[in-house]
């Protein structure tokens, strides 16, 4: 007769823990960790915020594959300032410039015409939480 195969899993508040841990430990996103949501419900981790570069980004969710008992990761509203300042970057003319922190969008430098249709045009692209207008008067 063969033993019954008995499948554990690792309860979520552990896996929380493991994720904080790491997030902690790693200086970038040591950075990012005001701005760095995580959920885990039945070993599902979700993530969303902002982190700083497309880099921390991705070593982020490379490691969070090798948490013990992570089943399966959401990551589609966890954003990167580097690629939220590349989208941006094809909608601003020569002389503005767009300072991104945590999905905050700063514009400063020479004014567009229309700052108000730029600043809805930024504010639809995915991950801007804001924009805010840097421009002098």
């Amino acid at each position: 007769m063969s033993e019954p195969v008995v499948i554990t899993q690792r309860e979520d508040v552990l896996i929380f823990d493991d994720i904080r841990h790491l997030i902690a430990t790693y200086p970038p996103l040591a950075n990012d960790r005001p701005a760095i949501h995580v959920s885990v419900n039945d070993g599902v981790v979700t993530v969303s915020g902002h982190v700083m570069t497309t880099n921390t980004r991705r070593f982020f969710l490379s490691r969070l594959t090798s948490v013990e008992g992570v089943k399966a990761i959401d990551a589609d509203e966890l954003y990167d300032d580097t690629s939220i300042r590349l989208e941006i970057s094809r909608l601003i003319s020569a002389g503005v410039q767009a300072n991104i922190r945590h999905g905050v969008v700063i514009l400063s430098g020479e004014p567009p015409q229309d700052i108000e249709g730029l600043a809805g045009q930024i504010l639809a692209l995915r991950g801007v939480e804001k924009v805010v207008s840097g421009f002098g008067g």
